[in-house]
């Protein structure tokens, strides 16, 4: 079972189309004041792994996230865990 997200030798262990979890928290973008109130109780989000971000030089360092009602968030790779079927 492959938990979290790291990169080993410039590879990453989620993929898009991968189904994640992650806290509320942790969203990078947009600003939590416009997330749904909801996600603030419920502790972990879920959603499908879309695309991926890079900040300056370091690739793949957010992920775009689809959750619920077919919104997107950026999260950052480490903070993702790898959900099983």
């Amino acid at each position: 079972m492959r938990t979290g997200a790291f990169a080993e030798f410039g590879r990453h262990s989620t993929e898009k189309g991968d189904r994640v979890s992650f806290q509320a928290s942790d969203v990078f973008l947009p600003d939590a004041g416009t997330l749904p109130a909801a996600w603030g109780d419920s502790g972990d989000v879920e959603g499908t792994i879309v695309d991926f971000s890079d900040s300056g030089t370091d690739s793949r360092v957010f992920a775009v996230v689809e959750v619920l009602e077919k919104r997107t968030v950026v999260v950052p790779v480490g903070a993702l865990r790898l959900k099983t079927s």
